[in-house]
């Protein structure tokens, strides 16, 4: 658009050279200084040339020049309103904003209704934190130029930063009524097509800030509405889409969000960032297999392009795209126990960066969580010699923003886990007490640690560990939560739940302590304690629903509230989600006792039963939440109680 205005002007420059000076045409602003046409002005030949190259200059990030050139134009046309409003934008870009100040002023006092000039002198007080005079400039340039849609975001902005969301969602109302009007208009005129295509998409931005600002705020029907006029304004554009995808997949509306992110992929086909959306929602939806199906998509991708040199040279973007997407897929495959197709996506990501700490890091777990713990140990120790071999430089590219130290420290808790699975078990709590006497008001060594002692049967032991610790530290509330862990193994319910209550008094967002206290009042059975309980559980659902066992916990609550259809359906959830667990298993029957399906009922019993009889090839959980440091949020419940519950259930529905 630039250049080709600049090529139109200069044409007329030249034609002009050889006659007097007459009126120029209607020149259009450029950059950030407005988007609407002016009204016709004189400017001289030399002034023109000045002004081409100006933008010449400014189009090359030259902005000394521009300014130079902007500067010479204005001395043949000082009273152009236009000039100096140009002028004014490029000193901003210097950040001299005095002397566009000045400028901008100049262009006011020349001509008071200069939409652009108004623009930018908003944009100047709100920098200053001068809301009311912002607001002014800003309704000034829309009465100005009512179709430049500029004026109308930026009041909309500054509107909802001062919490008058009543006007601002009038402005963006006044903003999408310009839409239809200025497209009919348009015809076949290509400017006029070109301009109404950005009022179309402009209108759609601002109403999806509306959105996200609603949502924010905890108004999800004044969200949805919002998210719905940027979708009228502009049905394919890819940030309304994307905005709305996320609003909907955060309100648990998977079947819609997926629904724009397929609109999405439609636009994009080898979006990276779209198919991991995809697959983030496939997974809260239980469909494992079709994150698998969005890893594969992932991973012939990845096969298309040649690993990276260490060096940001050809298609560096694509590569970085694709292993973040990989990584962000493979992870919550881990939490669905789906390691084996999880390693296939981390060595997709590793072929392109190799060695790259947090993508081994990864693999290690999927090593673990596959039966190969010795294989795992080693890989993690192998990520902490590169770590230390680094020293203060940090993995590049980051992929999920872990600091190294962090990263560091994960590495050797999650080594001497291993190497307890691997037999190790005298090495393996050495390492971890060593650990946590370095870092002891870190949560994830605590678990780990009481980990070390409950496999050995020592949860007791671990309690006293810890609740010395928190004696020790009572500022630090993320031993609260191990320590509530540690109670309930030691069989000491009601100090858990009373633990576990605290840690909600400091984090209120802890989806561990959430889904045990739901568990336990669930289990409780009242009424009260039940209310309560879907109430947590919906919560910790909402920040984890990728989690088997919090589903399990929800469904649970469900169904003892006596709705079945609702139960039924977030128990196959989460039997999706963590496949071959009886006391899923055991809820999910119950649920389809409820729900009038006695067949399928015997069914999940019997494949409960079958999974806790002698023999049975079932890993235990505490072995599985050793593998991701992610130790079970309630009392392990899989042993001889789970099976006489489920004996005795298959007992009253035999013939």
């Amino acid at each position: 658009m630039i250049l080709r205005s600049a090529a139109a002007l200069l044409l007329l420059a030249l034609g002009c050279t050889h006659r007097a000076a007459a009126p120029g045409p209607t020149v259009q602003a450029e950059g950030d200084s407005g988007g609407a046409r002016e009204p016709q002005r004189y400017i001289s030949a030399r002034a023109y040339h000045h002004y081409l190259d100006s933008l010449l200059a400014k189009n090359a990030d030259d902005l000394v020049t521009a300014a130079e050139e902007l500067r010479e134009a204005l001395l043949y046309d000082p009273e152009s309103a236009y000039l100096h409003a140009v002028l004014a934008d490029v000193l901003i870009k210097q950040s001299r904003i005095a002397d566009a100040d000045a400028e901008l002023a100049s262009a006011l006092s020349l001509d008071p209704r200069h939409g652009p000039a108004h623009l930018l002198s908003g944009r100047i007080a709100v920098s200053r934190n001068q809301p009311m005079q912002a607001r002014d400039h800003f309704q000034a340039a829309i009465e100005a130029q009512p179709d430049d849609p500029d004026a109308y975001r930026e009041l909309v902005r500054l509107l909802l930063s001062t919490g008058d969301v009543a006007a601002a969602q009038a402005v963006a109302e006044r903003l999408g009524e310009r839409v239809q009007p200025a497209q009919g208009a348009a015809e076949d005129d290509g400017d006029a097509l070109v301009a109404a295509d950005r009022l179309r998409e402009q209108a759609a931005a601002v109403f999806v800030e509306m959105g996200r600002w609603w949502a924010q705020h905890g108004d999800e029907r004044a969200a949805e509405r919002a998210f719905a006029q940027a979708r009228s304004a502009s049905p394919a554009d890819p940030e309304a889409l994307i905005a709305e995808a996320t609003f909907l997949e955060a309100r648990r509306k998977y079947a819609d969000a997926r629904e724009r992110y397929l609109r999405l992929l439609a636009q994009r086909p080898e979006s990276p960032e779209v198919i991991a959306a995809l697959a983030r929602v496939a997974l809260a939806e239980g469909d494992v297999e079709a994150v698998t199906a969005h890893a594969r998509k992932l991973l012939a991708l990845a096969a298309n392009l040649e690993p990276s040199d260490g060096a940001s040279g050809d298609r560096e973007d694509e590569r970085r795209d694709v292993s973040v997407a990989l990584l962000r897929v493979a992870v919550p495959l881990l939490g669905a126990h789906r390691s084996a197709d999880a390693q296939l996506a981390l060595e997709g990501a590793l072929r392109l960066y190799p060695d790259h700490p947090e993508l081994s890091f990864y693999r290690a777990l999927a090593l673990v969580q596959r039966g190969r713990p010795h294989e795992g140990a080693l890989a993690f120790e192998a990520v902490e010699r590169s770590l230390r071999a680094r020293g203060e430089d940090p993995p590049s590219p980051a992929f999920l923003g872990i600091e190294p130290d962090a990263l560091l420290l994960d590495a050797q808790v999650q080594s001497a886990l291993a190497r307890g699975r691997a037999g190790e078990a005298p090495e393996s709590t050495r390492r971890l007490r060593a650990l946590f006497a370095e870092h002891p008001a870190e949560e994830g060594v605590a678990l780990a640690l009481l980990e070390a002692f409950d496999r050995a049967g020592k949860a007791s032991e671990a309690e006293q560990v810890l609740a010395a610790s928190v004696r020790a530290h009572p500022d630090a509330g993320a031993l609260l939560y191990p320590l509530g862990s540690a109670q309930d193994r030691a069989g000491m319910r009601q100090k858990a739940l009373s633990t576990m209550r605290k840690v909600l008094a400091v984090q209120p967002q802890h989806a561990g302590a959430l889904n045990y206290i739901g568990y336990t009042l669930t289990e409780q059975g009242k009424l009260a304690d039940l209310r309560e309980a879907e109430d947590l559980l919906a919560r910790a659902v909402e920040l984890r629903p990728d989690d088997g066992a919090i589903a399990d916990s929800y469904g649970f609550c469900l169904l003892k509230l006596g709705r079945a259809s609702e139960a039924l359906a977030e128990l196959r959830r989460a039997d999706r989600l963590t496949p071959r667990d009886p006391v899923i298993l055991s809820h999910l029957g119950d649920a389809l006792l409820a729900a009038g399906k006695k067949e399928e009922a015997l069914s999940a019993f019997r494949r409960a039963l079958a999974l806790l009889l002698p023999g049975s090839k079932r890993r235990p959980l505490a072995a599985e939440a050793q593998a991701m440091i992610d130790p079970p949020d309630r009392a392990d419940r899989d042993g001889p109680r789970v099976r006489a519950e489920i004996e005795k259930k298959l007992k009253a529905l035999a013939p």
